[in-house]
């Protein structure tokens, strides 16, 4: 059953006979599935860094244990710090990428333009969110990212004139908030589960006076 939405140009006029005028971006559903697909692009990509940083920090964690048995205390330093920084970037790229993964569900859950506009709103705060998290660590990934955002937003300002919806920006940014601090939770215990512990490196020997 095709939503609402989908011919969203009908409803612009009341003649049967009469043309209805163009809008800038055109029909909604493609334009919805376009943007859909886009984020499942990144979402792809995301997974597979994810899985390629997995790699790295499992080489990193077992040199760091090899020389903490070594009892290499400067090579150890050096290692569990490099160890820290990658996994600060694999929470990051985790994170979006369960992140990306909720709204693509959510996108899909829209069946009219009621819908759309509260789904639409805070999908483009959580995507801008997630490019300046991105940015610093894959660089790469800014522009797509940010077409996407300009694809959502354009999107949300025709469903919003053509359905008479008011945006509420603040109660978006909240359901945005939200979104995103349920995927920490679960990136969290994820990261637990899959990555172990760095151990403890032994103090450094204290020089004399």
């Amino acid at each position: 059953m095709n939503s609402r939405w989908v011919k969203s140009e009908s409803i612009l006029s009341n003649d049967a006979k009469a043309v209805s005028p163009p809008r800038p971006g055109g029909p909604l559903k493609p334009r919805l599935d376009a943007v859909h697909k886009k984020i499942q692009v990144q979402v792809s990509r995301l997974e597979e860094l994810h899985g390629l940083l997995k790699s790295k920090d499992e080489e990193l964690f077992h040199k760091l244990v090899a020389s903490v048995k070594e009892n290499n205390t400067q090579y150890s330093t050096v290692l569990s710090s490099d160890l820290e920084k990658a996994r600060q970037v694999s929470r990051v790229v985790f994170l979006s990428s369960v992140a990306l993964e909720k709204l693509v569900a959510k996108l899909s859950s829209a069946s009219d333009f009621g819908d759309l506009v509260i789904v639409l709103s805070p999908a483009m705060s959580v995507v801008k969110n997630l490019r300046s998290l991105l940015t610093p660590h894959v660089p790469e990934m800014e522009g797509e990212l940010g077409i996407i955002s300009e694809l959502l937003s354009g999107i949300l300002v025709d469903a919003g004139q053509v359905g008479g919806y008011t945006i509420n920006f603040e109660t978006a940014n909240e359901e945005a908030v939200r979104l995103i601090d349920e995927a920490a939770l679960a990136v969290e215990q994820k990261m637990k589960d899959d990555f172990p512990g760095i151990p403890n490196l032994p103090a450094m020997p204290q020089k004399l006076a």
